[in-house]
């Protein structure tokens, strides 16, 4: 019984970090009350004019996923996954590029309950359902593009959910994975302790929904858990999830069987002015499970990476050595 006490309780503290990791990336991106912990100037600076209109795929249970395609004439395609709270629009001038030098297709996703897709805002129906919808938009691709090489791209806890979905197996033969200053779980060396407090988790609840999950019982995990300190006028952003929404962008508890899956090459960048990781500690968590290619950028922050042009670079030239 104490062994079980205590395995309960390491699960329930592992929850309560998962909610800092996750919610770090979103706080440089809406808050009317900016604590200047996260630096926006580089996204701040991208011209959206030419943002192109959502196509929309249907995930298996019918709802709706809202998909930004940049086409090039390029065999490969990139399927880019969001970070948490937010919406696949802030890839655009990494699509853009990339697309543009006719390096490869890219299919920015907007995730369930975030941006324009459908769903319930913040909440998914069961764990593991981002999961399931990455394998929908994949299998939408192949149809489309029937032997199109596919590359995974994630940054942050959209790297996490990338990380999870290999662990998982139910999206096959991928030709390689890119990870942005990828979130790797609440307990991994590349965590930082402190999330910046920009939300409010309620930790009873917490608790209570991750000792009943540990002997089986679901039942509650639709309620929220954690709630995003934005105003209610933010739309564009997603304000609370629910316990299972949480758990759906997180790695699986044996994390080097996750990276282990990850069959094709891999690519992590990250800058060393991350503010919500460590960046000097993803080689050496990574390095014992896979054979990922690992580099950190000078001066670059969370955020920023996703608009750096060096990262853009070093993104289209693994590209072209893909086989």
């Amino acid at each position: 019984m104490k062994l079980l006490t205590g395995l309960l309780m390491s699960l329930a503290i592992g929850v309560v970090l998962l909610l800092g990791a996750l919610e770090a990336w979103m706080s440089g991106c809406a808050s009317a009350d900016e604590r200047g912990v996260y630096d926006r100037s580089a996204l701040q600076k991208v011209d959206y004019s030419d943002l192109p209109a959502p196509t929309t795929l249907r995930a298996r249970d019918g709802t709706s996923l809202a998909v930004r395609i940049y086409p090039s004439a390029s065999r490969l395609v990139v399927v880019a996954l969001h970070g948490s709270a937010g919406h696949g629009r802030y890839y655009h001038a990494l699509a853009r590029y990339l697309s543009g030098r006719g390096r490869a297709t890219v299919y920015a996703v907007d995730l369930r309950g975030h941006g324009a897709s459908g769903g319930r805002r913040g909440d998914v129906d069961y764990v593991g359902q981002l999961e399931d919808d990455l394998a929908d938009v994949v299998a939408a691709v192949r149809r489309e593009r029937p032997g199109a090489p596919i590359v995974l791209l994630g940054h942050s806890a959209g790297g996490g959910l990338v990380v999870r979905a290999a662990g998982g197996g139910r999206v096959p033969d991928i030709a390689g994975y890119v990870l942005l200053a990828p979130y790797l779980g609440p307990t991994a060396p590349t965590s930082k302790p402190d999330a910046g407090g920009w939300a409010t988790a309620d930790m009873a609840k917490i608790i209570d929904i991750a000792t009943r999950e540990a002997t089986g019982d679901v039942a509650g995990q639709d309620a929220v858990v954690v709630r995003f300190n934005m105003p209610e006028a933010t739309s564009d952003y997603v304000l609370a999830y629910s316990y299972r929404m949480v758990m759906s962008y997180n790695p699986h508890p044996d994390l080097g069987r996750d990276l282990g899956a990850m069959r094709g090459r891999v690519l992590v960048l990250v800058g060393d002015r991350d503010e919500s990781f460590n960046a000097e500690r993803y080689a050496p968590t990574i390095a014992p499970y896979s054979p990922a290619t690992v580099k950190v950028l000078p001066g670059v922050t969370h955020l920023g990476l996703v608009v750096d042009r060096r990262a853009a670079e070093e993104i289209d030239t693994w590209l072209g050595a893909l086989p």
